[in-house]
C-alpha cells in the first residue's frame, strides 16, 4: 500500500475517532496553495502551483494543538532548468515535474487575539516522491522515486468568520530527506472547522 493510501486511511480513522469526542475540541480543515523550491534561492515569482492538504487536529492544552496533515504537492524537479550534456550537446533541461505526497504529525502553539489567532508549528512526516514520466534520454535527470522522512516548520493565522468556521493562511517550510535533499516552501489558504 502506498504512502498516499496509508495516509488517507489514517486521516479517515482520525476523523472517525473525532465523532465521539466532539466535546474534546477537535478541528478539521483543508487548504490549497503554491509551492516554491527554496534550496538555492527564494523569490516571489518562483512559486508554482500546487499544494493541497487536509488536516485533523486535537487541542492538547489551552494553546497547544496536535495536528495530522495529509497533502500532495507538485513542483519542479531538482534538475529542472539546469544545463546538461545529452548526446554530446549542451542543453537546458525542461521543467521536469515531481509529485510529493506527504503525511505529517506536528504540534502548533497558538496566540489568541480575539477573532484572530496566529501560531507557530513544526513536526515530522513521511514524504513519497514520485517524478513525472519524461521523454527518452531524460530519465537520468529526473528525481528518484522514493519514500523518505522529513520535517516541517511554519507559521499560520486564522480569522474566525462564524462561531466554528475560520479562514486560515499558512506558510510551511518542508525539509525532505530525499536523494536531492529538497527544501520546499508552501503558501496556503483554506478553511478550518472547530467542533
Amino acid at each position: 500500500m502506498s504512502i498516499g493510501k496509508k495516509s488517507g486511511l489514517i486521516l479517515v480513522l482520525l476523523a472517525s475517532c473525532a465523532m465521539p469526542g466532539l466535546a474534546q475540541d477537535w478541528g478539521a480543515g483543508a487548504s490549497i496553495g503554491l509551492t516554491n523550491d527554496v534550496e538555492h534561492r527564494i523569490g516571489v515569482g518562483r512559486f508554482d502551483p500546487r499544494d493541497a492538504n487536509a488536516w485533523v487536529d486535537f487541542r492538547l492544552e489551552d494553546r497547544v494543538l496536535l495536528r495530522a496533515t495529509f497533502g500532495s504537492m507538485k513542483t519542479k524537479g531538482s534538475k529542472a532548468g539546469q544545463t546538461a550534456e545529452i548526446d554530446g550537446e549542451e542543453v537546458v533541461l525542461p521543467d521536469l515535474k515531481v509529485g510529493i505526497d506527504y503525511l505529517t504529525i506536528g504540534t502548533s502553539y497558538q496566540f489568541w487575539e480575539g477573532d484572530y489567532t496566529s501560531g507557530i508549528f513544526g513536526g515530522i512526516g513521511g514524504y513519497e516522491v514520485d517524478p513525472d514520466r519524461v521523454e527518452a534520454g531524460l530519465e537520468g535527470f529526473r528525481d528518484s522515486k522514493e519514500t523518505v522522512l522529513g520535517f516541517h516548520i511554519g507559521i499560520d493565522g486564522s480569522l474566525r468568520v462564524i462561531s466554528h468556521l475560520s479562514i486560515v493562511g499558512r506558510i510551511t517550510l518542508h525539509k525532505v530527506f530525499s536523494d536531492t535533499n529538497r527544501y520546499l516552501l508552501t503558501a496556503n489558504a483554506g478553511a478550518a472547522f472547530r467542533f
